[in-house]
């Protein structure tokens, strides 16, 4: 994978032929999912971006637990989003197993992992949340959100 800033494009020759890449420096990478959710990063300092399609398209398996979508950033930050209705329980798990897969099989790529999860509505403070939430951490640093419905952030 060559990433780089200085106009060169994005190339993934280890990413198969049928997943969804996208090559540009766009002012904002919009990821959408199921039950209307959508993710938006805004890109203020022009980074060039490969939008993944993860769910069927990179990890086509059925066996394999895995979020919907990615974007990997020319400074090899790699956004993991899970776009949800409310089950934030099974997102934390699809997250965390994507991680894993990516570093099983782009071992050769320092990347910077970070999650979303987008969601209808998670609870105030419940011991579940909590919960979820440490995981996160533990798998993420404090490079996680969860955010309800849709959401805009700036990369």
């Amino acid at each position: 994978m060559n990433v780089q800033n200085n106009g060169i494009k994005i190339t993934a020759p280890s990413f198969s032929t049928d997943v969804e890449l996208s090559n540009d420096k766009r002012q904002s990478f919009v990821l959408k999912g199921e039950h209307k959710r959508k993710w938006t990063a805004e890109n203020p300092n022009k980074h060039i971006g490969v939008c993944l399609k993860i769910d069927d398209a990179l990890i086509a398996t059925e066996q394999q637990n895995k979020c919907d979508r990615g974007l990997l950033l020319d400074d090899n930050r790699l956004y993991l989003v899970e776009l949800k209705g409310d089950d934030y329980k099974t997102a934390v798990i699809q997250l965390i197993e994507t991680k894993k897969y990516f570093l099983s099989n782009y071992s050769d790529y320092d990347l910077a992992f970070h999650a979303r999860i987008v969601g209808r509505s998670f609870p105030k403070a419940t011991t579940e949340l909590q919960k979820a939430k440490k995981d996160l951490k533990k798998n993420f640093g404090n490079n996680f959100a969860l955010f309800e419905n849709k959401r805009s952030e700036k990369i």
